[in-house]
This record gives structure tokens, sequence and C-alpha cells, in this order.
């Protein structure tokens, strides 16, 4: 059954393969490879600074690799953080990739470019938001439709408009759906984005940007300042009494009508109706339930707004909106409206997507003749191996179709910066409101298999995120690179199931005999290991307790055996560049050669993925049991991870 899917999944490949060679001409295939050899040189001289080369490879290779990796994290993300920008960056400014462009990835460049030049004052006031909320009073003064409208709303009307379309001023309203009754839950906001001395800067920046006239801008600043001092003072509001802060902590129920009664004191008179009808579509039932939390601190807060001018709440809220949507804040924007598109376009930005097929399919094919027979797999696992292998072929060369069917109801253009953030914060609001109702349907806790390919699939994928930060700018991951940075980590998933949370619910229950075999190797092996360092007079370790899952050590040789296997078949079909580029790499500080680069290079990201300290044993074990690991850095017979009785899976 797998042997047809490979059969038919990878006829495409090879045909554009074999056309493309046979269109290239000989002076072409030179040029690919004089870059190959580029990308592979340039790609190694960036490990010296992840490297400790202090440290002896055969004696501890997981500090001569993960050691700075391990104690740099802030440094690690800094650099993803930038090589993102720079992938998101080319997506940008590829102006020929248009067609090539899923709808949701073509909705979010539109955003972005409106961002960057559909963003004026007028812009701004043909918003829906703008108009439903009575306008902007510091650049609006003269319109007598938008002045009337302003002069007869209340400011919870007007907060109702924000928080309608996803945007939560001073409390936070969150609605469910619990037997046929919803249940609202009311809490303070104290969110602070920018500190009182950056948020008086931009505010005259604010201003200045929309063009306020000078004079006008002062008294406005002077007038939202004292307002912002004022939430401040409120937010920071603090219980004195045991009693108090016991009433803090505990939320207090009401019924929907008694919460609009007397929930805060008759002295305000709020339209809980007009809001709740705007911010759900329909008002609250009499028997609907209404939790709030810190009642005192929203009394404060409502009495703040109760005594506030309109004209100034609507100045000062504004200025705070648009504080961070600035034309430098485009990109930032764009990732936090839309994440999932975003990161799938950085995690496939830097992909070639006919080598990275081409790579699976290898993996694919190791995976049939060297681990589909054995008994260490089970049939489910061995469909689920099918179904990823397919996905990720899919990912990789079409892009999630999901991402599309996800943002086929939101409509972006370029044309207006500020209609289309109101359409992506009212969009992700009304998901949120999705997900806090559901469907009413139930759904088996239990994962099937296609809903497991697909979770493992979106984590694989984020194995690009790490690799974009040790890729250098304008580099691809092309081959053998994808060999090196992310073929082993494939293979984990793909004979792993899906359940790598589960350690060994891969495994069938055939391989018993062949798990407890392997336990018992690696026991005799520790008791060689400490007898050779009592005739070297050296420590043994009081604990002698594994730290790691068997079954994560056995995965992760397999998938080293698939990886390697498919990446030696590569240096074998390419021995004559292999041979160059091994005396080039010998010929640099690091003495690197091919094969070397493979346990480095996957080490390196397996503790970027996970950067725990216990993680060296585990990666000890496994290369200690490695032939190719000893034989590739001609580790010596007394070498700490040269055991002289390797242990064997397979």
């Amino acid at each position: 059954m797998i042997s047809n899917y490979f059969k038919v999944t990878c006829l495409t490949f090879i045909v554009v393969v074999v056309f493309a060679h046979l269109v290239a001409g000989k002076g072409q295939v030179i040029n690919i490879n004089h870059a190959l050899v580029n990308d592979v040189l340039h790609f190694t001289y960036g490990l010296e600074e992840w490297l400790d080369t202090s440290q002896q490879p055969c004696e501890n290779f997981y500090d001569f690799v993960c050691a700075r990796s391990v104690n740099s994290s802030q440094a690690q993300l800094d650099k993803r953080h930038q090589q993102e920008q720079l992938k998101f960056d080319q997506f940008l400014q590829a102006d020929d990739n248009t067609d090539q462009l899923m709808d949701a990835e073509l909705k979010l460049k539109y955003f972005y470019q409106s961002c960057q030049n559909a963003r004026s004052a007028e812009h701004l006031k043909s918003s829906l938001m703008y108009r439903l909320a009575g306008g902007w009073p510091a650049i609006d003064i003269e319109n007598a439709g938008t002045v009337r409208k302003r002069r007869n709303m209340t400011w919870l009307q007007v907060l109702g408009v924000f928080h309608e379309a996803g945007v939560p001023y001073f409390f936070k309203t969150k609605i469910e759906l619990i037997s046929n009754r919803r249940v609202v839950q009311i809490q303070p906001d104290d969110s602070m984005r920018f500190s009182l001395r950056k948020f008086e800067q931009m505010a005259g920046e604010v201003m200045q940007s929309y063009d306020v006239e000078a004079g006008r801008a002062r008294l406005i600043a002077l007038e939202v300042l004292s307002f912002e001092r004022a939430s401040r003072d409120v937010m920071k509001l603090t219980t004195d009494t045991a009693r108090e802060k016991k009433d803090k902590d505990k939320a207090q129920e009401y019924s929907y009508e008694d919460f609009k009664s007397s929930a805060f004191g008759p002295q305000l008179q709020l339209d809980w109706d007009t809001y709740f009808r705007k911010v759900m579509g329909k008002p609250l039932k009499s028997s609907d339930l209404v939790f709030v939390g810190d009642v005192p601190k929203l009394k404060e807060y409502f009495g703040l707004l109760q005594n506030t001018s309109i004209t100034r709440f609507l100045n000062w809220l504004w200025i705070d909106y648009l504080m961070d949507k600035t034309v430098e804040d485009c990109q930032q924007l764009s990732q936090n409206y839309f994440a999932p598109l975003y990161q799938h376009i950085v995690e496939r930005s830097a992909l070639n997507k006919v080598q990275m097929a081409q790579m699976y399919n290898e993996l694919g094919q190791v995976y049939e003749q060297l681990l589909l027979h054995t008994p260490w797999i089970d049939e489910i696992t061995q469909e689920f191996s099918r179904l990823f292998l397919g996905r990720i072929m899919h990912l990789t060369l079409n892009g999630d179709a999901k991402l599309d069917d996800d943002h086929d109801c939101l409509s972006i253009t370029s044309r207006n910066f500020y209609r289309n953030l109101e359409k992506a914060q009212r969009f992700l609001s009304q998901k949120s409101k999705q997900q806090s109702f559901g469907d009413g349907k139930k759904y088996s806790t239990t994962p099937t298999t296609r809903s497991r390919v697909t979770q493992s699939s979106e984590e694989f994928m984020k194995i690009f995120l790490i690799t974009n930060g040790l890729l250098k700018p304008n580099q691809n991951l092309s081959t053998p690179l994808n060999y090196l940075l992310v073929g082993e980590h494939f293979s984990e998933i793909m004979i792993g199931g899906g359940s790598l949370p589960t350690p060994g619910a891969w495994r069938s229950m055939d391989s018993e005999p062949q798990f407890a075999k392997f336990d018992k190797c690696l026991t005799r092996q520790q008791q060689q290991r400490n007898r050779q360092l009592q005739l070297q007079k050296q420590p043994i370790s009081a604990n002698q307790t594994r730290n790691f899952n068997l079954n994560d050590l056995i995965l992760k040789t397999l998938a080293q055996q698939q990886t390697w296997q498919a990446y030696d078949h590569w240096l074998r079909r390419e021995s004559f560049l292999s041979a160059h580029l091994d005396s080039l790499l010998q010929a640099g500080r690091l003495k690197m050669s091919m094969r070397k680069l493979y346990f480095v290079v996957s080490t390196l990201v397996d503790c970027q993925r996970h950067p725990q300290p216990t993680r060296r044993e585990l990666i000890h074990s496994y290369l200690r049991n490695s032939f190719e690991f000893a034989q590739t850095f001609k580790c010596q017979r007394l070498d700490p991870l040269n055991a002289i009785n390797k242990c064997k899976i397979l």
C-alpha cells in the first residue's frame, strides 16, 4: 500500500528533475554546483558562532555543539526574529509572485500595502468604526452630522462600538453559552502598553501625523494626558482591607436583571441593553447570568468615564488606539492580526520547494525499504506515516489550503488601511466568540489518524522557524542543507506516528522482545563503561538511572538510520561534488566534512528544539551506539562516546 503511494506521489518530481537536467545543459549544471558549494561553505562558516571548539566531539559532543545554544536562548530568538523580518520583506517585495500566492497570502499582502500607503485622515474618516463611534473631535470639527451624533452618544455606546470590533477598553467581556443560558464575565482591563512619558510623546506624534493644528494639539494633549493619569490611578487601585481584597478576588454573580439595577449603584444610569445588543447582536435575557470581577475597580473606572466629556473621551480613545498603528508598525500588525498566515509565509519563504519534495521522497523510500518490514512500527502508525508524507509534500509545494478556507469571509483590499484593520480585528473577535460558544456537538477526545497528521504537520513546519535562524540571510533551504537541518526531525515525526507526547505509542506489540534486548544491552554497556572508568581511576556517577525514556532513544536512533541512509545515498550519487566539498571544508578552521556536518547540524537543531541540559544523556547514548558517528569522527577505542560493544536496533 505504501509502496504504491510512494510511486504515484513521486512520479511528478522524477519527471521534473530529469527534464531539468536534459534541458539545462552542462554549463548550467556547473553553475548550479558552484552555487551549492557556496551555500554549504557560507553555512558552515556560520557554525563557528555556535560550536565550542574547546570540547572534543568524541568526548563531549553535546557541549561541543549545544553549550552555546543552551546558554544563549535570547540571542537565538533575536536572530530568528531578524530572519523572519527579512523573509517577510522578501515576500512583500516579490512583485512577480502574485499569481502564485494563495488567496489568504494575497490578503495579507494587501493589508500590509494598505498600512503603508492608504492611511490618511480621509481614509480613517471613511471607516465604519469611526462613523459609528462619533468620529475623532481633534480632526473632525466641521461635519455637523458627526458633531450632532457625538453629542447624543454615551461613553458606554462608544465603548460598545470598539468592543464589538474586537478592541477592548477599560473592561473585557467574555460570553459563553452554558445549558442554553448565556453566561457573561466582565473583568477590568488593566493592560498598559506604554509608560506615561512614552504616552505623552506618542500622543503628540499621532496628532502631528494627522495634521492637527499645533495650538489645538497642545490643548488636546493636556486634556488627554490628564485623563490618562486618572485612568492609571484607577488601574493601580489596591485594596486595603481583607474584606475588600476578598471582594476583589471573588467575582460577583448576578442575574442580568439584577446586574442592570444594582451592580454599580443607581447613580450610574447605564444602558446595558444597547451595549450587549451592539456587542452580541441581541440583548441578554433577564435570566442570563453575569459575573463581575473586581467590582470596586470597575466602579472607579465607570465613575471616571461618567465625569469625562464625550469629546475628551473620544480624543483620548482615538489617540490611544492609533499609537501603535504607524507605518513603522505595519509588519508587527501583520503578524498580530494574521498570525497563522504570517507564520506560514515565514516557514515556507526559505524553501527550495522541488528539492525539499525530493528529500521527502527519498526519506519515504528509505522508510519503506529499511523500517516498514521490521517489528518496530505498528500498522496504524504506518498509515499515519503515509498520510504525513503526503501532507508535508502538499504543504511544501502548494501551501495550506485550510488558511484560504479560514480567511474566506475576510475581505481585504489595498485601498483603506483602517477598514482592513477593523475587519481583521472583528474577524479575530468573532473567531474567539465562536470558540467560546462552540457548536453544541460532542466530539471524541481520542484524536483520529487524520487529526494527528494535521497537528503533527503543523508541529513539523515550526522547525523552519529554527532553521531560519541558522541559515544566512538570502539563503534558501536546498539540498544538501535540507538533510542536515530538517531530515532527522521529519523522520522522527514520520516514524513516531504523531504520538510523540506519549513515548512508545508508535511501537508494535511485536517489538517487545527487541525492546527488552536493547534495554539489557544498554545496561551491560553502562556496566562496562563503569569498569573502564575504574581502571582509568576516573569518577563514576552515583546516579545510574537513565533520565530519558528508552522509547525516545529508539525513535531517535531509527530516525537517524533513516535520514543517514538517504543522505549517504545523495553523497554517493554526487561523489565528485561531495569529495570537492570535503576538501574545502577540511581546509577550514572547523575541519569539517559533509558527513561530520550531518551529526553537528542535526544535533544543533535538536538542542535548539529541546534546550534542556537533560537532553545531553539521550544524545550521548544515541551517539555512543552509532557506528556512523564513531567512523565519521574517528573516535578512539577508549573515547567516552565510542562504546566497544554497540547496541543495535536494526
